[in-house]
C-alpha cells in the first residue's frame, strides 16, 4: 500500500471514529501536530478523535489535491460537518463542553501531512486553513472563546 493510501486511510478512519483500527495505524511514539500547544500522545490524539466524532458524526475530510513523496503524504481537504453531539473542546481547559447546535460547518482547505516508517504514521501535521481550526468551529458555531 503506498503512503499516500495509508494517509487516505487514517483520514478515513478519523471520519468514522474507529480508533481501533487507527490505534494499529499510528506508532506508539506518534506526534500530532499542529491542532494544540503541545503535541498530544498517541493515547490523547485517539481520545480526540472520539471526542470529535462524536460531536460531529458526519465529519468528513473532502480531498481536493494530493502529493506524496519519499516517506511522506501530504493530502488538502476541505471539511464539512454537522454538530450534532457535545463538543469537548481539546487541550482547552478553559472552554467547557458545548452542547450539540445542530449546526453546519465547513472549513476552508487546510492540509494533513503524514510521515510514515515502516507501514504505520509516525507523525501527523495539520495545517488548518485560515479562519479554521478550534476558533474556526466556535465562530461557525456561535460560541464565544472566554477572554
Amino acid at each position: 500500500m503506498s503512503h499516500l493510501d495509508l494517509a487516505r486511510q487514517v483520514l478515513h478512519l478519523c471520519e468514522t471514529g474507529d480508533t481501533d483500527t487507527l490505534n494499529r495505524m499510528v506508532s506508539e511514539d506518534f506526534q500530532f501536530l499542529g491542532v494544540a500547544p503541545q503535541p498530544p500522545s498517541k493515547q490523547e490524539f485517539l481520545e480526540f478523535i472520539r471526542s470529535l466524532h462524536s460531536a460531529f458524526p458526519d465529519f468528513t475530510f473532502h480531498e481536493t489535491t494530493v502529493s506524496a513523496s519519499d516517506n511522506t503524504a501530504t493530502i488538502k481537504h476541505t471539511i464539512t460537518a454537522t454538530h450534532t453531539g457535545t463538543m469537548r473542546p481539546f487541550n482547552v481547559t478553559e472552554l467547557p463542553s458545548i452542547p450539540a447546535t445542530g449546526k453546519k460547518i465547513t472549513m476552508p482547505e487546510g492540509a494533513t501531512t503524514f510521515t510514515f516508517k515502516d507501514g504505520k504514521a509516525i507523525k501527523g501535521l495539520s495545517e488548518p486553513g485560515l479562519n479554521s481550526g478550534l476558533p474556526g468551529i466556535l465562530r461557525q458555531l456561535d460560541v464565544q472563546l472566554p477572554g
